[in-house]
């Protein structure tokens, strides 16, 4: 089978790979679609993943159950959206029973078989399954367990409704996807963006004004935008220190802010979380601010999300380029260029 591996440096190469072998709860899927992650930039721009075999980061996916092992619960050719777990989760400890499968406390060790999401064939628990309803292509299953799924999250947690403004900084894939939720909860969204592209874009994402704060001042004209009261919530996707500023400066007074992008700085250690310069006294006490991180998406909100698209949330308009695997390399390349939003690999199309 093909396999997409990362080397660092901005490089990728397609290579061979047995195909997996479906064992115990573990089920071998045939990948009809996968996504890239901003989440991946790391391994693909600087050190290439883990140890040969395992570079690959692909977490974002969707296609049929291939095969499975005797006594699987779940049939072959079941269509099936892949849950973003590169570990296994233990299933025992408090977080994977609250479904919250990516903060296991107790991940298990992958095997050699055991292959990000960027593949024709990859294996993984039957339990990060999640049924994939025929009326819901692979492309969008593959977004909603992450890249729509993971700003749902965070929205449900700082309880947007149609009375709030709220305030998105990044229209990368996840703030793009916050956008279109956003709006479909009736809100009024204000966006930030450097990209020409993406700020192109944003009104199909349901943004009612878009701001480049290279161009003017992004403060000054949300305060305007606002009545000089600020925003009721204001969401970063880009890990930045700026964009992470100006949310907390835009916000209300009994505001809320959410960070859900993430950064890290390159030291001879190895990889260190950018720090947040978030401040008691300047930022949470004076405005009595609600500050959440959020990370990751439950089985449970899946399956809302499921109920949103069929009800005409338009994540189909996250999708602005695909790939066939072969021409990974221009997949990478689009996607972390800022010249696109969402990007898929199509691991069975054949190359141009």
């Amino acid at each position: 089978m093909k396999i997409v591996e990362m080397l660092g440096d901005r490089r990728v190469e397609v290579v061979d790979a047995a195909e997996p072998t479906p064992r115990d709860e573990l089920v071998v899927v045939k990948v009809m679609a996968s996504t890239i992650c901003g989440t991946e930039a790391r391994s693909y721009q600087v050190d290439g993943g883990r140890e040969a075999g395992h570079r690959n980061s692909g977490h974002e996916a969707a296609g049929i159950v291939w095969k499975t092992a005797p006594g699987a619960r779940i049939a072959e050719g079941a269509r099936v959206a892949i849950h973003p777990d590169l570990a296994q989760s233990c299933g025992r400890c408090v977080n994977c029973y609250r479904g919250v499968w990516l903060l296991c406390l107790n991940p298990r060790p992958t095997f050699n078989d055991w292959h990000g999401a960027h593949a024709q064939f990859i294996l993984r628990a039957e339990s990060h399954c999640l049924v994939l309803p025929d009326d819901i292509s692979f492309e969008v299953g593959a977004t909603l367990v992450d890249c729509v799924g993971t700003p749902y999250r965070g929205i449900r947690r700082l309880g947007v409704d149609a009375f709030d403004t709220v305030l998105i900084t990044g229209l990368g894939p996840l703030g793009a996807a916050a956008s279109i939720l956003c709006r479909a909860l009736g809100a009024r969204v204000i966006a930030t963006e450097v990209s020409e592209f993406r700020l192109g874009r944003a009104s199909d994402f349901g943004v009612d004004h878009a701001i480049n704060p290279q161009r003017e001042d992004a403060l000054g004209r949300i305060m305007q935008l606002t009545d000089q009261r600020g925003v009721d919530v204001a969401m970063d996707f880009t890990g930045l220190t700026e964009p992470q500023l100006l949310c907390l400066d835009a916000a209300r007074s009994g505001g809320s802010v959410g960070f859900l992008g993430l950064k890290y700085d390159e030291t001879p250690d190895g990889p260190v979380p950018r720090p947040t310069p978030v401040t008691v006294a300047g930022h949470l006490l004076p405005k009595e601010l609600t500050l959440i991180g959020s990370w990751s998406v439950s089985p449970d909100q899946y399956l809302e999300l499921i109920e949103l698209v069929r009800g005409g949330l338009p994540v189909e308009r996250l999708i602005t380029h695909r790939y066939a695997i072969d021409d990974a390399a221009a997949a990478f390349d689009t996607a972390f260029s800022a010249q696109g939003v969402k990007v898929v690999i199509d691991p069975w199309q054949e190359a141009v």
